[in-house]
């Protein structure tokens, strides 16, 4: 009787941890975290200097609590503002944005791809 080798099968066992820790490294780097709050005027020089180059922002609201998670970014372009809302365009919708709760703004830059 000859013994059949099942090839890579019987190596799979020796993946799975290496493959485990390498996912688990791409699931921290992919968390989002908290950024610097910002002060008032800080946000409105960034908001006025968006609406006069037409840029994209990155908006992170405040935490509804104080264990919350952070959610995910509003990335659009201001589409309006009105008293205390801003209105951002993001690639499939307009989201309204309460001014009190914006916890750190920036403008997008974007990165040239022949460099």
């Amino acid at each position: 009787m000859t013994y059949q080798d099942r090839g890579i099968k019987k190596w799979q066992g020796f993946f799975l941890s290496e493959h485990n820790e390498q996912m688990d490294q791409q699931q921290d780097s992919t968390k989002l975290k908290w950024r610097k709050t910002m002060s008032s005027e800080c946000i409105e020089s960034v908001l006025s200097t968006a609406i006069t180059h037409q840029s994209t922002l990155v908006i992170q609201k405040k935490p509804l609590n104080d264990d919350a998670f952070p959610e995910p970014d509003v990335v659009g372009k201001i589409a309006g503002v009105e008293e205390e809302l801003i209105y951002i365009r993001t690639a499939t919708e307009v989201i309204s944005v309460p001014l009190f709760s914006i916890l750190n703004v920036e403008e997008r830059t974007v990165e040239k791809w022949y460099k």
